[in-house]
């Protein structure tokens, strides 16, 4: 299946191979290797080569990636990240002087998107199920991919630092300012269990999930779209204002999120 084997270690002494494939199979490597998984305990990602990936961990504090790193991060509960991430981010929307009636009236709105309810009334039922969106994979589709040893996609992050970048153009309210590299982690881990989201492609300012239990009820997918455009903001470009996150992105079986 894969040509060009290269092997190489992180700096954390974690062992990475990779290999290449003809261009337009990425999709069919990925999930044959994906099957795999549960046998050959290497998780697949799209996009990077051995090399590449070890060599960006040397960027990185040791104490900062491998195992030890993954451990600890194990220790935080990342349905309430995710919800710490989401509350910040409305903080930051409703910032600014409560007394300017325009921005009241703008608040009102920016209110009633991080309310799962309205957002859900206000989609509607879904009766179509959306295609998946392949903003980076679909573009320019790679012809490498990574195999981690990792009992998950969000272990990959942890152990291969520098596969995504940290996020310093994401702006967040006092009770947590800024998005940080590990956020991801426990943005991914919480998406895995809720909806089956997992590591497909990451990119230096972009993201990749395929998703296997996508919420396919308007509150339920609501409640995802909140979530989704809380960590990726920049969706408002790529897509629009959450209502369409809720009905274009979050009930299709692959994500895509990008950073500017």
């Amino acid at each position: 299946m894969l040509n060009g084997i290269e092997r190489a270690e992180t700096a954390a002494g974690v062992p990475l191979v990779s290999g290449t494939f003809p261009a337009g199979e990425h999709d069919r490597v990925w999930r044959a290797l994906r099957a795999e998984h549960p046998r050959t305990g290497l998780w697949p990602v799209l996009g990077w080569t051995a090399g590449e990936a070890a060599k960006g961990t040397y960027d990185w504090c040791r104490q900062q990636q491998g195992p030890d790193r993954l451990a600890a991060l194990h220790d935080v509960d990342p349905a309430e990240r995710m919800a710490l991430i989401t509350r910040s981010k409305l903080e930051w929307t409703l910032h600014g002087d409560p007394d300017d009636p325009q921005l009241k009236a703008w608040q009102q709105e920016y209110r009633a998107e991080f309310d799962a309810a309205r957002v859900a009334e206000a989609i509607g039922p879904l009766t179509e199920i959306p295609p998946g969106i392949r903003r980076q994979t679909g573009g320019y589709p790679p012809t490498e991919v990574l195999l981690v040893p990792a009992a998950a996609g969000h272990e990959v992050l942890a152990l291969v630092p520098g596969l995504m970048a940290i996020m310093n153009n994401w702006n967040g309210g006092p009770s947590h300012p800024d998005l940080h590299y590990a956020d991801h982690v426990f943005v991914l881990r919480h998406w895995e269990k809720t909806w089956g989201a997992e590591l497909y492609h990451p990119g230096v300012d972009n993201l990749e999930l395929a998703v296997t239990r996508p919420p396919r009820d308007p509150l339920a997918a609501a409640t995802c779209a909140i979530e989704q455009s809380s960590y990726c903001d920049d969706l408002e470009q790529i897509l629009g204002d959450v209502y369409v996150v809720a009905r274009r992105q979050a009930p299709a079986d692959h994500w895509s999120f990008w950073w500017d």
